[in-house]
């Protein structure tokens, strides 16, 4: 047992260099620990339902022989062409649409293109918008907006 006899440190230096590996693997996973994204979801944030996924549901046809709300929206429209009666007509129907899809949250309907950006429906007045969600979908030669906040 010539290793237990080594008066050289051979101990000594083993023991060193064990506990410069165990510092470097603490320090690397303690490194490790802090760069870990933990992400946080903000409990304030309860908007589900954005622009892009009400306008979504607008285009939808409930089966192949029926018309999309957009699609009603913009018949109506072209039929009369673009009359203020017509535009009546459509912000009721657009109006009870987004009451009943999107309950307690401000919303805007513009059409851009052929009524030169007039509201089709709104309900609250959007200069007073905070958090603002727009999506826009173009119907033949219509195209809408629609603003939630």
């Amino acid at each position: 047992m010539k290793i237990f006899k080594d008066k050289k440190g051979f101990f000594s230096v083993t023991d060193g260099i064990l506990a410069t590996l165990m510092i470097i693997i603490a320090l690397l996973v303690f490194n490790t620990v802090i760069n870990m994204d933990i992400s946080q979801y903000s409990l304030t944030n309860d908007d589900f339902l954005t622009s892009q996924d009400v306008m979504e549901v607008m285009a939808l046809k409930v089966n192949e022989n029926s018309f999309s709300t957009l699609e009603t929206i913009k018949y109506k429209l072209e039929s009369n062409n673009n009359s203020l009666q017509s535009i009546r007509e459509v912000a009721i129907i657009s109006g009870e649409f987004l009451n009943k899809t999107i309950p307690n949250k401000s919303y805007s309907l513009v059409e851009n293109s052929q009524l030169n950006g007039t509201v089709i429906a709104s309900n609250d007045n959007m200069h007073l918008a905070k958090n603002l969600s727009t999506a826009t979908r173009n119907i033949g030669k219509y195209s809408f907006t629609l603003y939630i906040w």
